[in-house]
């Protein structure tokens, strides 16, 4: 057999062949825009609910406390639950971390991009492409699908239908059911029945948890159907990655030529669109 049939491998260029100049990603540089232009989020990771217990639908028990019917439940992500074992909240820079009340999420910066608004983007992909937006996150915050993102300072309306049960609080239930509210509230546009208009302070209030508490004694009767038009904050959820992971190997500055000094995980951008919007 000649050389040439010989089978063979590469694992450069050959001596002939210099290599081109590279330009190199400043991570450094791109990472500054972060504190600068990210929004704050609180990020939950999402795992798959136990209750998906039907083998041939995979439908999710509408009644489970731990999904509320969603199919996937939110817990903190594992290195905010590290710690805070250790009793000082920090990130992995040593940075102040923040974890939220129900200690399901930790504060996190992302870079929101793409939202949808050309509105010949619809006549050509339909409207799926309501809501969706890019999230850019830190290359340390792996984001997951069905993660979940909530916006801290943005707001956005909802509104929705409420089956009164009698309660003195109309509890946030996150999910489907209308026993309750979905979001958090922040804000009341208006609250009512077909019969009545409800005021804030007089007849409700809302608690710093953002439910409705009734303050008046002569509530609706049980089994009422309610409507609330309420602002909340924008809850985002991770539908499929633009950038499964991104890394590079950056020569510029570099340790020494060992590709371990070299290699650097980049920012990872995921498609995200509003929870209300994507199916259970």
């Amino acid at each position: 057999m000649s050389d040439e049939l010989k089978p063979k491998i590469v694992t450069g260029l050959p001596p002939d062949v210099k290599g081109r100049p590279r330009a190199d990603f400043r991570l450094a540089e791109f990472t500054r825009l972060f504190p600068t232009k990210g929004y704050r989020m609180w990020w939950s990771r999402a795992g798959i609910c136990p209750c998906l217990n039907n083998d041939q639908t995979e439908q999710p028990d509408p009644n489970c406390p731990l999904c509320k019917g969603r199919s996937y439940y939110y817990f903190l992500p594992d290195y905010a639950i590290w710690i805070a074992a250790e009793g000082t909240e920090k990130d992995l820079h040593g940075n102040p971390a923040t974890v939220n009340e129900a200690r399901d999420a930790v504060m996190i910066q992302a870079i929101m991009t793409g939202f949808t608004k050309n509105v010949e983007v619809f006549e050509k992909f339909g409207e799926w492409v309501f809501g969706v937006a890019r999230a850019t996150v830190m290359p340390e915050n792996k984001l997951g699908y069905r993660d979940r993102l909530v916006s801290v300072d943005s707001i956005m309306s909802w509104a929705q239908i409420i089956e009164y049960d009698g309660s003195a609080v109309i509890p946030v239930t996150g999910g489907v059911s209308k026993r309750g509210v979905r979001y958090p509230i922040v804000d009341v546009n208006q609250f009512r029945s077909l019969a009545e208009v409800y005021r804030p302070f007089e007849d409700f209030e809302v608690t710093p948890q953002g439910e409705i508490r009734w303050l008046r004694t002569a509530r609706p009767a049980v089994g009422t159907r309610l409507t609330l038009h309420y602002v909340i904050h924008p809850v985002w959820i991770v539908l499929d990655h633009l950038n499964t992971y991104r890394d590079t190997l950056i020569q510029m500055k570099a340790k020494s030529d060992n590709p371990d000094d070299q290699f650097k995980q980049l920012p990872i951008q995921s498609a995200v669109k509003l929870d209300f919007l994507v199916e259970p």
